[in-house]
């Protein structure tokens, strides 16, 4: 082990943190092993914890030597044994910034024998913060946005019309723009709206949740009371209102939780409940589920499989928040079937609605692993052994799509998405569309706050405050908005990722007025 376990449970200075910060990276993480764990990173855009590849041995060959050139011109070396050796020995050494790997075999007299491999990759700066600081404090921020999605006119026209608003194109992914709205709701009546505000956020959430709720499966179809994932969509390899990602009704299903506990009105908990029933009912004997199905059928449009981690939240949520034990059995399924698959093979394949299905390893993302860690984060009934587990998920989640510093050049198309145009640090989404997003930020941003809680170990939150100033700095310059993308002029708005921000920086916001020290050690 590299890191020094002390420093992580007391308080600890920045420069203290700096220091364990690069000295993690140095550490593998999931490294794989011909024939005894899979390399899961062939397709991976950035590392900041030194990496393995999949590189393979020559007949012949004694030993092999690698070496990394830098762009900037800078070279570094080393030998070893294995073609898949991590980087680590040399790692430290290697600056921020593109650099090729090249991997030479060498036979028992030292002669060059053959190439095992070239790779070329992007590395990215480890953690050197805190950066930055609140352009206004995270209570402040959260609110500020989320009396401005209020005031939006696509959400306003529910007031209206009880229907979206045909305006905002974005309402065709039906479940998660629409209970994004609903939590807008639930939150604003909570949060911030004076006395005489708050019935009116209530209404606007009622008449989005009713509308969900009219365009439902009916009962007795195969996906009975699922909402749609697709409503109004032109029909593609992407998007159908015929089918459905099962994602999208346990992010339903949570927006009716959060309405219900604004309201009281049990139309909407029984609502979530039906969700939970269907999924009961589908849940395939391995534990997880089909990733996107047919309605009229129930039968998957492919073979992709489910990576269940937001089905487990909202089960868990069921299960502990209000005592619903019919879901704990399916929960623990759910849970297994975690464990055996991409907790153990690390594939984190991205599970957007608005993305084409993809094989194994070709377009990861963080959101399924930051969601199954916090949900082991938070577990009453963890032990040592899920605490670290979750860790090493977040860091893999880090490692591929955080960017602490702004990089000089990325190959990233569009002029406004060009890295001089970013707030830094920031969190990119997945590898098929690897941009700053905000709330991707906030996925990070609530691992985070979830992994100090756990353990207590300071840098964690010294790097949830760092990723939310920088959302605090764009938040003013887009007006109090919070931009879907973390640049300085931004053409889309995805009301759920702006949501998922106010949510993050409440609960950041929760974690430091609980924990005045953990405040301290952080800046």
């Amino acid at each position: 082990m590299f890191v020094n376990a002390g420093w992580q449970t007391r308080g600890a200075t920045a420069d203290e943190l700096r220091q364990l910060a690069a000295l993690e990276s140095l550490e593998p993480i999931k490294p794989g092993v011909p024939g005894k764990a899979p390399f899961w990173n062939q397709q991976a855009k950035q590392f900041i914890w030194a990496p393995a590849f999949d590189l393979g041995a020559l007949n012949g060959a004694l030993w092999y030597s690698f070496t990394v050139t830098s762009d900037s011109g800078q070279v570094r070396s080393f030998k070893t044994n294995r073609p898949w050796a991590p980087l680590a020995p040399i790692w430290a050494e290697v600056p921020a910034g593109f650099a090729t790997l090249t991997v030479e075999a060498h036979n028992r007299i030292g002669e060059r024998i053959g190439s095992a491999g070239t790779r070329h990759f992007y590395r990215s700066a480890v953690f050197a913060g805190p950066y930055g600081k609140p352009a206004l404090s995270y209570d402040l921020s959260a609110r500020t946005a989320l009396a401005r999605v209020m005031s939006e006119p696509f959400v306003q026209h529910w007031l209206t019309t009880g229907r979206p608003a045909e305006d905002y194109r974005l309402y065709r992914y039906a479940s998660k723009l629409i209970s994004a709205v609903i939590t807008a709701c639930s939150l604003y009546a909570s949060q911030v709206a004076h006395p005489g505000d708050a019935p009116e956020a209530l209404e606007i959430g009622r008449r989005a949740a009713d509308f969900l709720l009219s365009i439902s499966c009916r009962a007795g179809t195969p996906l009975e009371f699922f909402p749609p994932t697709y409503h109004g969509a032109q029909p593609g390899e992407r998007e159908n209102d015929q089918w459905t990602l099962l994602i999208s009704p346990a992010e339903a299903g949570q927006g009716y939780l959060n309405l219900f506990d604004a309201t009281g009105d049990r139309k909407y908990f029984d609502a979530a409940r039906r969700i939970a029933g269907t999924y009961r009912k589908t849940q395939l004997r391995s534990g997880t589920w089909a990733l996107k199905v047919d309605n009229r059928t129930g039968k998957p449009i492919a073979e992709n499989e489910l990576i269940p981690s937001v089905v487990i939240s909202f089960l868990d949520r069921l299960t502990t928040q209000y005592g619903l034990a019919e879901n704990r059995t399916g929960l623990n399924r759910a849970v297994r079937w975690m464990m055996r698959n991409p907790v153990r093979t690390f594939d984190w394949s991205a599970q957007f609605d608005d993305a084409r299905l993809r094989k194994p390893y070709q377009n990861l993302s963080k959101h399924e692993a930051c969601e199954f860690a916090a949900f082991l984060f938070t577990r009453t009934d963890r032990d040592a052994a899920e605490v670290a587990l979750a860790e090493e998920l977040l860091k893999f989640a880090e490692d591929q799509f955080v960017m602490w510093e702004r990089p000089s050049s990325f190959n990233i198309p569009g002029k406004e998405l060009q890295p001089q145009h970013w707030f830094t640090p920031c969190c990119m989404e997945q590898y098929a569309m690897f941009e700053p997003i905000s709330g991707s930020s906030a996925f990070m941003i609530i691992t985070y706050v979830r992994a100090f809680q756990a353990t207590g170990k300071p840098l964690y939150l010294a790097k949830a405050e760092s990723l939310a100033n920088a959302l605090t700095e764009a938040q003013q310059v887009h007006n109090g908005r919070f931009p879907t993308r973390m640049v300085r002029q931004d053409r889309i708005y995805w009301v759920n990722s702006t949501v998922n921000t106010i949510r993050s920086l409440r609960l950041l916001a929760d974690a430091l007025e609980a924990s005045p020290r953990g405040a301290a050690a952080s800046r």
